[in-house]
Parts: structure tokens; C-alpha cells; sequence
């Protein structure tokens, strides 16, 4: 009977250290990796986005000149275009993507303009 026990207290963490290397890494646990090249244009993609909306804002509640609006859309609007062509979209998902930001910017002008005309 002990011997039966010792066998179990040495085969039990010995197969649970192991099964990992038994059943080896499947694939499909790193297909969601960050350092991904596509990870990373989408986190630039999403930055521009930011930034559009974020000048958007500033300018529409005047925290921005409109010189300096348009020198900060140009940055982000360049940074989007480079964003854009570099992951190799078809020309119907670029669309599809340009209006979605299209919309989020007006949408951020209505809401602020929108209220300070409700606030006058």
C-alpha cells in the first residue's frame, strides 16, 4: 500500500509538470499576439483616430485656431492614409473605414456645438 502512494505522490506532479510538453503549444494561442505587425497598425490606426476627434473637439469648443486645426488634421489625416495603404485594405473596407471616422467627427462637432447653441 505504501508503495502504491509513493508511486501516486511522484506520477501525479510528474504528469502535471509534463502535459504541457506532451500536448505541445497549439497555434492558436498566439494567434492574438500585441507585437503583431497588424497589432501595431491598429493601434496607430486607433491613435489617428484619437487624435482626429480629440482636435475635432478642441477646435469645436475653441482651444484650437483654426491654423492650428489644420495643422493637426493634416498630421493625422496623412498619419491615417499611411495606415491605411501600408495594411493593404481593398478600396471598399478604406471607404468603409474613412466614413466610420467621417461620422465620429461629426458626431463630436454636433454633441459640442449642439450643446452650446442649447446653452446660449
Amino acid at each position: 500500500m505504501l508503495i502504491i502512494i509513493v508511486l501516486a505522490l511522484t506520477l501525479i506532479p510528474t504528469l502535471a509538470i509534463l502535459w504541457p510538453f506532451v500536448v505541445g503549444v497549439r497555434r492558436d494561442e498566439f494567434a492574438e499576439d500585441e507585437s503583431a505587425p497588424v497589432a501595431d497598425l491598429m493601434r496607430r490606426w486607433d491613435a489617428a483616430v484619437d487624435g482626429l476627434k480629440s482636435s475635432e473637439l478642441d477646435h469645436a469648443i475653441g482651444n484650437l485656431t483654426d491654423e492650428d486645426y489644420r495643422v493637426i488634421r493634416h498630421q493625422m489625416m496623412t498619419e491615417a492614409a499611411v495606415i491605411l495603404k501600408t495594411m493593404e485594405l481593398e478600396e471598399a473596407e478604406e471607404e468603409q473605414m474613412l466614413s466610420a471616422v467621417t461620422a465620429e467627427m461629426q458626431a463630436v462637432r454636433a454633441r459640442v456645438v449642439g450643446d452650446s447653441d442649447s446653452e446660449s
